[in-house]
């Protein structure tokens, strides 16, 4: 297993870091590392932007945008009972 150490790590963000982690009833280290696992299983800012980009284009007009927001928010405020 390897170790990571982080240097400079302003008091603030370090106190921040220990209260959180203890509201959990984890040390820092396992709080750090459940982040860092969290971070990981999401896709890079890079992969997400490749993944957007290979989506079909689609050629709607401004009111088709319109009309499928306006159905959109009409499905939403059945759903919720407005």
């Amino acid at each position: 297993m390897s170790n990571v150490q982080v240097r400079n790590i302003p008091d603030e963000l370090h106190e921040q870091l220990r209260e959180r982690a203890a509201a959990q009833g984890d040390t820092i280290s396992d709080y750090v590392l459940g982040l860092i696992r969290s971070d990981l299983r999401l896709p890079s800012r890079r992969q997400w932007i490749n993944g957007v980009l290979e989506l079909p284009k689609l050629d709607l007009g401004h009111d088709e945008i319109l009309a499928a927001l306006d159905e959109g928010r009409r499905e939403r405020d059945e759903r919720i009972g407005r």
